[in-house]
């Protein structure tokens, strides 16, 4: 009888090899998939920060131009109501206003500057808001520059003349020679007030429209809500 023989099989090469580098690869093509998504969480996640960061800048931004827009309102509605009071008390004394009844307005007035980037900022919004603000600024610093320049100018003059205090009455008296030197300046100083009348009224008109208009886009863009209420002296307009 024929002993059993015990048989002992051995796995080939090429299988051995193939087991190895097949697990290799599976192992890197997954180390891959884990790393890409992961990479793609983290781009998400940058992107979602910088949309949220320039939301956050153009919001600051649209802040700023606001509280511009109400400081700028505010100013040249203040000039007018100022030079308004000196008005209404010429008209019942019966006279124009002239310079020796309109009283300087002071301190003298700050000038505002849009920067760059809010007008870029209004202009990306709502290009009809652009073309109504994009000169306000300047419109308000003239206007300003006026009233103060009416003030040096009538205390330039009001500086070479003496008064006497009777009952409460300032009299001034003036000889010839001060009188010709007073009238070309006295002339000058009641055109600046009829420009300062024309101005401060139509730049407050402008200035409070484009002021509304502001809000409503700011709101409408960028979520920023701010209540606005514009007050209106009860004296007659100038």
């Amino acid at each position: 009888m024929a002993e059993p023989t015990l048989v002992v099989t051995q796995p080939s090469l090429a299988w051995a090899v193939f087991s190895v580098i097949g697990g290799s690869i599976i192992g890197a093509v997954s180390s891959a998939i884990i790393s890409y998504l992961i990479q793609r969480k983290n781009l998400s996640a940058a992107r979602e920060q910088r949309a949220e960061d320039r939301k956050n800048m153009r919001r600051a931004t649209g802040y700023s131009i606001l509280f511009k827009m109400i400081k700028l309102a505010s100013s040249v509605q203040n000039l007018r109501d100022a030079l308004q009071v000196s008005v209404e008390l010429a008209r019942e004394q019966g006279r124009r206003p002239t310079w020796e009844v309109v009283q300087p307005i002071g301190p003298p007035t700050e000038n505002i500057h849009f920067s760059a980037e809010e007008m870029a900022l209004i202009l990306s919004l709502d290009d009809a808001l652009f073309n109504q603000m994009a000169a306000l600024d300047d419109m308000h610093n003239n206007t300003a520059g006026i009233f103060n320049l009416y003030g040096q100018k009538r205390e330039a003059l009001t500086s070479r003349l003496g008064a006497v205090e009777e009952n409460g009455v300032l009299t001034t008296m003036v000889d010839r020679a001060t009188a010709e030197w007073m009238a070309p300046r006295a002339l000058e100083l009641n055109g600046i007030i009829q420009h300062m009348i024309r101005s401060s009224t139509e730049d407050t008109e402008t200035a409070w429209g484009a002021l509304f208009r502001l809000r409503e886009v700011l709101e409408a863009k960028l979520d920023i809500r701010h209540r606005l209420e514009r007050r209106t002296p009860a004296a007659r307009t100038i």
